[in-house]
């Protein structure tokens, strides 16, 4: 009896401590996780891109060290994963180049060269600060106690279990990147199938509620926040439920990592009754909790951070170069005009230039659109439709990558341009209803 009360004090206490840190807005309407991820961005101020420099060229010292010279220590590091070791050796040339100052478009445009880097570093800092403190909520039995409480309704309307209810939450409140980090250590310990860890890191690894506002803002439509935030959480749950259900997704294998078979199903019980198996479960976890696991999960998030942050410096840099330099988007976009039209988007010609350009940073759809004289709906549109794509390589795409989720980049396009074509209405009706068109 006293160590089930000891245990249930320590779910209580570690839980509240994780609900504290991501959930309750404590500082001037931000999160105490928000606040200290923004604090150590403050702290590092003008040199904040040192840290995606540094973090690129040691990654990429690990791989020529380990697969050139052979070093014992950094075998691991040039083991497999072929294609992102040239994407962190790249990465490590494109920090030269800018040390440098090399007279090359990508690197003396001003919203490339530099700014890219500060965009990795702040992937970076986001990723190692909520990452390491996520462990008062994956360990502290919240996980546990709300997958009991939630799997009657979980499972029915998006064939999850209840574990991806925590999953919305943490992306929501922290970051995409780190709803994949969440979903990643809960595939590896059997939670999910492959085809659930799949669809959660594609359908619910949405921008946070703090990021939202960004979007808002650069699509100028700051007055919305609001409207917004609530459209893509409703949009975000409603495409959940449709896309686990069609292609691509419905045909990954539901199978476990290990190869076991998922048994559906969920056990009927009294509110009662599943309320206190809930707390038992989420004890039992929490009894499991030691302080020197922190440090272990502080430094996986240290090499997670690294390893999306040696992807994405290229890949941005990629196509911000074709963004600015070519006339690739608009070309793109052409095509989507009379699809646009057709869903009723007022100033489909504007818009369509920002439809696929969010698979590579969320905000550029904003940022594009911002830019010229389009009606607010159609701001809304884009902006909306960009968060709930998901799917964009600066951050949440390059997570899964970095992820042991067997998503490629072929499957996650693919994934994006189906969710793509979903959302176009859903969301072209939610914002003639926010915006009275």
């Amino acid at each position: 009896m006293k160590e089930e009360k000891t245990g249930i004090l320590r779910f209580a206490a570690i839980s509240f401590l994780g609900i504290l840190v991501f959930f309750i807005p404590v500082w001037k309407g931000q999160i105490p996780v928000i606040v200290l991820i923004n604090g150590v961005k403050a702290a590092f101020g003008s040199r904040l891109e040192w840290i995606s420099s540094i973090s690129c060229l040691l990654l990429a010292a690990e791989v020529i060290g380990g697969k050139i010279f052979r070093f014992p220590k950094l075998r691991k590091a040039a083991e497999g994963e072929t294609v992102r070791q040239i994407f962190w050796i790249m990465s490590a040339v494109i920090v030269i180049l800018n040390l440098a100052d090399a007279p090359l478009f990508f690197i003396t445009h001003p919203k490339i060269g530099g700014e890219v880097l500060k965009l990795g570093s702040g992937v970076f800092i986001t990723i190692a600060v909520a990452g390491s403190l996520v462990i008062l909520i994956i360990r502290s039995g919240l996980v546990e106690f709300i997958a009991v409480l939630m799997e009657p309704v979980m499972e029915p309307l998006f064939r999850l279990p209840g574990e991806a209810a925590v999953n919305i939450l943490s992306s929501f409140i922290s970051s995409a990147s780190v709803g994949v980090y969440f979903t990643d250590q809960y595939y590896k310990k059997g939670c999910y199938t492959t085809r659930q860890a799949c669809s959660v890191v594609t359908s619910f690894s949405v921008i946070s509620v703090g990021y939202i506002g960004v979007v808002a803002s650069l699509a100028g439509i700051g007055d919305l926040y609001g409207e917004l935030l609530i459209a893509s959480f409703l949009t975000v749950l409603l495409m959940g439920a449709i896309m686990i259900r069609i292609p691509p997704l419905c045909l990954i294998p539901d199978c476990c990592i290990d190869g076991r078979k998922y048994e559906r199903g969920t056990e009927r019980q009294g509110p009662s009754a599943r309320f206190r198996k809930a707390v038992e479960a989420g004890s039992r976890c929490a009894s499991e909790f030691a302080p020197k696991d922190f440090w272990k999960n502080f430094l996986q998030s240290l090499g997670f951070a690294q390893k999306i942050v040696g992807v994405m410096i290229p890949t941005v840099t990629l196509v911000l170069t074709l963004v600015y330099g070519t006339p690739i988007f608009s070309w793109l976009g052409r095509p989507l005009v009379p699809v646009l039209k057709l869903a009723g988007v007022p100033e489909a010609a504007a818009a369509a230039p920002s439809v696929l350009i969010g698979i590579v940073e969320v905000t550029l759809p904003s940022i594009l659109i911002g830019g010229t004289e389009a009606a607010v709906q159609t701001r809304f549109f884009v902006a909306l439709l960009s968060i709930v794509q998901i799917i964009f390589f600066s951050e949440a795409g390059n997570a899964i990558l970095a992820s042991d989720i067997p998503l490629g980049p072929g499957k996650l396009i693919e994934i994006f341009l189906m969710r793509t074509a979903v959302a176009i209405p859903i969301v072209s009706l939610a914002a003639g209803l926010v915006c009275g068109g």
